[in-house]
């Protein structure tokens, strides 16, 4: 939540009303120094300064809860699509392992997972399976996680020969069953929802 706190500061400091007055403020300021003080300067600076100390000064107090949400939503797009390029690439790693089960169960993942926070986001869950929710959250991850090495335990194998092959192979097709097994779990908790 660092990065929301981080955006609804920058969006409540670093807004061109907050900012412009503020400089233009500082600006004038400055000039009338140059020039040997003028009145003129000095109350446009003042008067700059505390415009935008005013305009930050309402924004925080009228607009916070708008702000929050706005920067909570763009930090959760900005997750949701890193997440789908991370999923996308290990999509395309799992087509080349010549193992249907991988490819299946990272799809079911998805769509599983999609279909949870679609009904959270409809608020079609009450608030005590709060806990359940997140430990489908945990298990979505932890099941990435493992589909990711197996993919790279995949690689490694394609490279060696003999009993260190079959060992990697006998020990990835452990993996992706504990990761069916998962996700037949993940399937039958949502379907409760």
């Amino acid at each position: 939540m660092d990065s929301v706190k981080r955006k609804i500061l920058l969006d409540i400091f670093a807004s061109p009303g907050t900012v412009l007055p503020m400089a233009g403020g500082i600006t004038a300021l400055m000039a009338s120094w140059a020039v040997g003080g003028q009145s003129a300067l000095n109350f446009a600076g003042v008067a700059g300064i505390l415009g935008g100390c005013g305009i930050f000064a309402s924004r925080l107090i009228l607009s916070l809860e708008k702000i929050t949400r706005d920067a909570y939503d763009h930090v959760m797009d900005k997750q949701k699509r890193s997440q789908e390029a991370a999923l996308e690439h290990l999509q395309n790693r799992l087509e080349t392992d010549e193992d249907p089960r991988t490819q299946v169960c990272l799809r079911d993942l998805r769509s599983l997972y999609t279909r949870l926070n679609e009904k959270v986001q409809e608020d079609h869950i009450p608030p005590a399976a709060i806990s359940v929710i997140e430990g489908v959250d945990n298990l979505f991850h932890s099941c990435i996680t493992q589909l990711e090495h197996a993919a790279d335990l995949w690689e490694t194998a394609k490279g060696l020969k003999g009993p260190a092959k079959k060992s990697l192979i006998r020990q990835r097709d452990e993996i992706v069953e504990e990761v069916c097994e998962a996700v037949l779990h993940i399937g039958k908790t949502v379907e409760r929802f």
